[in-house]
């Protein structure tokens, strides 16, 4: 089989107080049109019900999931030190699209979140789209100063983040990209297309969302990326 993935150049930054690594990969696929021609392609996208995303998702199909893998498992072992007998596993390898206009944003979808608490999953973001479109950026909440949110601080932390947002008493939400009276920016990944990273999912995040730079519906404009999850066990 054709090895379609390039993994270079590769970085690693660790970023905030707690210095939780990020990958970042450049040029991490050789075919990166491809994997846009097959969003473009029937069937087409649709809405989560079972999630937060704010937009429209779609599975990938064909050799990018196992390959994706297949090149990230020994730089994810080195980087975030996992155990060489825990196995890999991929729960999740969508193209998405946000879409969700600012006024039908839930309060949830305007502050940093996370994917779980559980920190042997790890999330990649694979950007198919144009550098017009934020990236995406991790964040410290700062009444708790946390930047990953733990099973241990996962009960206190949304208790006191409902209670800050509703105090707030804020009548209409928008993405958050940059700091906020809750929350600061600790580090910020620009879009390069065919830019992909790596975090663990435990991590508060959010995509740099610009309304100005287009919410659209069509792969060829709108902000394209591939997500992954998968996880060691």
């Amino acid at each position: 089989m054709h090895d379609s993935t390039n993994p270079q150049p590769v970085r690693v930054e660790f970023i905030g107080d707690e210095k939780n690594p990020l990958l970042i990969i450049d040029n991490f696929f050789a075919a990166p049109e491809h994997l846009v021609e097959q969003a473009c392609s029937e069937p087409g996208f649709v809405a989560q019900a079972s999630d937060f995303y704010p937009g429209l998702r779609k599975q990938v199909i064909g050799d990018y999931p196992t390959q994706s893998l297949h090149t990230l498992i020994p730089l994810v072992r080195d980087v975030f030190s996992v155990a060489i007998e825990r196995e890999a596993q991929l729960s999740l390898c969508a193209f998405s699209l946000t879409t969700t206009p600012p006024e039908k944003l839930r309060p949830i979808q305007s502050v940093p979140h996370i994917d779980t608490h559980d920190p042997s999953q790890f999330a990649l973001v694979h950007y198919l789209c144009t550098e017009s479109f934020g990236g995406t950026s991790f964040y410290r909440h700062r009444s708790t100063g946390h930047e990953t949110i733990t099973q241990e601080r996962l009960t206190d932390y949304f208790k006191i983040l409902k209670q800050e947002v509703m105090d707030e008493q804020q009548q209409q939400f928008n993405y958050i990209n940059g700091d906020t009276n809750l929350f600061e920016r600790i580090y910020q990944v620009p879009v390069i297309f065919n830019r992909a990273i790596v975090y663990r999912s435990n991590q508060l995040h959010s995509g740099d969302i610009s309304a100005q730079a287009g919410l659209s519906a069509d792969p060829h404009t709108g902000r394209l990326t591939a997500n992954s999850f998968f996880s060691f066990t």
